[in-house]
């Protein structure tokens, strides 16, 4: 399989010495009552893109699920006042629910905390009830962030009406990069790439409408987790390569005509990537 020439970067192959630590530590915050399993689906598309530890920061209702689906993944309760484990990469969002508990996980994750964030779902909601009419969120020092919104979390990250972003997605991508500092995945049909100074745009053009599909998001944020965790690099080449091999991964599983599941994608991700991986570049 060709990887696109300006994705090459994001698949570096492996040392020999490798470790577990050496290859990316992934944190994945979310989950509530209503979507138990939200960040498990995360978490098993961090172990198909290759991270070497998945660390879960969940409620004790998707404790069975994680066990069963991802048991390699160290776990910790989900409280307003807990403290996620240390990662390359930390994940939020996934499940979460918006309340005034998960309003200060959120805001206790990125008040001036150094790292790198992966910013989906609920937490989106979250910073956009924040930041979506003002002229938007300075990142902390150190802070390198990736947002991943669907259009109707774009319009609330911008303040703009519904059906504007899908009028202009490009100027939609720039805008929420510059606002906030941040690469933007501004996911869809030709899922868009902006990276945070609104310079380089990656427009992805596999997947297929099979991809319509509830938590099929999850599973990217969680890939995107652990591909910049392993690069630790440039986060629009992670968040660039992510999108395309998560995509292209749906799209072999449709070709085999196998069923289009996010457990079938998720393998799917893992058996490329580590064709990829092992590739000579």
């Amino acid at each position: 399989m060709n990887i696109p020439a300006e994705l090459v970067e994001g698949f570096a192959p492996r040392s020999r010495d490798s470790n577990k630590r050496t290859v990316g530590v992934v944190s994945l915050v979310g989950g509530s009552g209503h979507y138990i399993h939200a960040p498990v689906i995360a978490a098993l598309g961090a172990r198909a893109a290759g991270a070497g530890l998945v660390q879960l920061v969940v409620p004790d209702a998707s404790r069975i699920a994680a066990g069963s689906l991802v048991p390699e993944a160290t776990f910790t309760k989900l409280t307003a006042t807990c403290v996620p484990p240390r990662a390359d990469v930390t994940v939020i969002g996934m499940g979460l629910g918006v309340s005034v508990s998960t309003e200060l996980i959120v805001s206790r994750l990125l008040s001036g905390a150094g790292g790198r964030f992966v910013i989906d779902a609920d937490a989106l909601t979250i910073l956009s009830a924040w930041y979506g009419r003002t002229d938007g969120y300075d990142p902390a020092k150190g802070q390198e962030l990736i947002l991943t919104p669907h259009e109707g979390e774009a319009e609330r990250l911008l303040g703009w009406a519904k059906g504007k972003v899908h009028e202009d997605r490009v100027t939609a991508a720039r805008e929420i990069a510059l606002r906030y500092g941040a690469t933007v995945v501004l996911k869809g049909s030709r899922t868009l790439v902006v990276s945070s100074d609104a310079s380089r745009i990656y427009e992805n053009k596999a997947g297929n409408p099979f991809m319509a599909l509830g938590g099929m998001g999850d599973l990217l944020s969680g890939v995107i987790g652990a591909r910049w965790a392993y690069r630790q690099a440039d986060p629009f080449v992670a968040a660039s390569s992510s999108v395309w091999l998560h995509s292209i991964s749906s799209d072999s599983v449709v070709a085999a005509q196998r069923d289009p599941s996010l457990v079938n994608t998720a393998s799917e991700i893992g058996s490329l990537r580590v064709k990829l991986d092992g590739a000579s570049f």
